[in-house]
């Protein structure tokens, strides 16, 4: 059945993010498809080397990455204020 790839940055997230990732992504589709779906998900995290990323013919850097993620977490308090 269904076979989701998951690429990233490798550093982007931890191993421990990656594992709620599968979980969460397999009770995805048991919500959909029924329990009899579950055996039949499968799933992999390829982590892709800083750099070798990109968009637009922008590389993607985990530099980047953290610095968009500070600055997002800082917007988010400054609206919670």
């Amino acid at each position: 059945m269904p076979f989701i790839n998951i690429q990233h940055l490798a550093g982007a997230f931890t191993s421990e993010q990656q594992r709620a990732l599968i979980a969460d992504i397999t009770e995805a589709f048991v919500r959909q498809g029924g329990e009899g779906i579950r055996p039949a998900v499968h799933m992999s995290i390829t982590e892709i080397r800083s750099g070798l990323w990109s968009s637009g013919g922008h590389p993607l850097t985990i530099e980047e990455v953290q610095a968009r993620r500070a600055k997002r977490a800082a917007e988010e308090a400054e609206r919670a204020t």
